[in-house]
């Protein structure tokens, strides 16, 4: 059944039926309202505008409260440098919440920062913004707590810690996206222990510095995250190792590696995919004589990489892996090789001998505690 319309019932309206139709000739009888009567023939109906059914103007206030509750905050800018609201990065960073951006002003600043808080973005405004010579909690000059950080456009330089393993960066939280970052003479670059999330390196540039050695530091050490991804960068004259990973993936595309001190310039001890990257080795760099080495289970793939001549014999690919590498479009000069194996055999032993070992102390662990009743 219709509503009536507005006004129905009024004495001008009672020979109108429902929507303001004649009603039927009646022959003399009484007309019945239209709401009791039958009705022959029903109106066109026609929807209420949708102007009507808006939110009344006293409502509007609730709903646009709700509206600010559910919307987060905006991300905010914090700027950095000689007559900005913060004067050191350390400072802005610390002020900074999940979403924001440090902006900081090209110059030279003594600061070091460690943060916590997930989802911020460190920068410099164009070249020249250098964070030098200071580190925090004995580790490095950024100290990454926060999950999923973006560090584009600056220059860590000088990172020294009594332990000799001052790093650029150390990351302690799943999440990374490096752009444009260099590191100039640190003891060590990139160090992460972090056992998942994704770290991208692109476009940076890592000179000098590096402990080499029996234990070098490394350009970038990546324990076991879950993607390594470095491209675009440039790693020169450092005396460490460049590249060492333990990420599930890992990933290098487009670099340019040269080692003066410390061979191999790349190790990885999980699935390893190498393209287009250009290595070249100094002519008494001590360790394995190979630019990659390769160890886990997957075999490598290498595809449309350069080994440049070193006035020595070396080969590309080191593979200790136990499966078969895929080499494409590779080149090595003269008198070097693309693939070898050698001390594969040996390694793998080691790596039985090892795995025998730690059996043998669990083992011995559970039997020590069945005696005592543990």
């Amino acid at each position: 059944m219709f509503l009536l319309p507005l006004g129905l019932g009024r004495s001008g309206d009672q020979g109108r039926g429902e929507g303001g139709l004649p009603l039927a000739p009646t022959s003399g009888r009484q007309v019945r309202p239209p709401c009791h009567g039958r009705v022959r023939r029903l109106p066109a109906f026609s929807p209420r505008p949708w102007s009507a059914l808006r939110p009344k103007p006293e409502g509007r206030g609730s709903v646009a409260l709700l509206l600010f509750l559910a919307t987060p905050a905006a991300a905010k800018t914090l700027a950095v440098g000689p007559g900005q609201p913060f004067d050191r990065p350390s400072a802005a960073i610390r002020a900074a919440q999940p979403g924001d951006t440090v902006l900081i002003e090209p110059g030279d600043y003594y600061d070091c920062a460690a943060w916590s808080t997930p989802s911020l973005t460190i920068a410099g405004r164009g070249p020249g913004a250098v964070l030098t010579d200071t580190t925090c909690q004995g580790k490095a000059i950024l100290v990454v707590g926060g999950a999923n950080t973006t560090i584009r456009d600056l220059t860590l330089a000088r990172a020294r810690v009594p332990d000799g393993n001052g790093a650029g960066i150390r990351l302690e939280a799943p999440g990374l996206r490096m752009e444009g970052v260099t590191f100039a003479n640190d003891q060590a670059g990139l160090l992460s222990g972090v056992s998942s999330g994704v770290i991208v390196v692109a476009g940076c540039r890592f000179e000098g510095g590096g402990v080499a050695g029996p234990q070098p530091t490394y350009a970038i050490l990546a324990g076991s995250a879950a993607t390594l991804l470095v491209s675009g960068s440039v790693f020169a004259g450092g005396q460490g190792g460049q590249v060492s990973s333990g990420a599930g993936e890992t990933t290098l595309t487009g670099n340019s590696f040269a080692a003066p001190a410390t061979l191999p310039m790349v190790s990885a001890s999980g699935p390893l995919t190498l393209t287009g990257n250009s290595f070249t080795a100094g002519p008494d760099a001590a360790g394995q004589p190979a630019a990659v080495l390769a160890t886990g289970d997957a075999g490598p793939v290498l595809r449309g990489n350069r080994l440049l001549p070193s006035g020595r014999s070396l080969a590309l690919l080191l593979d200790w892996t136990g499966g078969t590498p895929v080499l494409q479009g590779n080149q090595v000069a003269p008198g070097d090789q693309e693939v070898s194996t050698a001390g594969s055999l040996r390694h793998r032993a080691s790596g039985a001998a090892h795995g025998a070992k730690d059996e043998l102390r669990g083992l011995a662990g559970r039997a020590k505690r069945f005696i005592l009743g543990q």
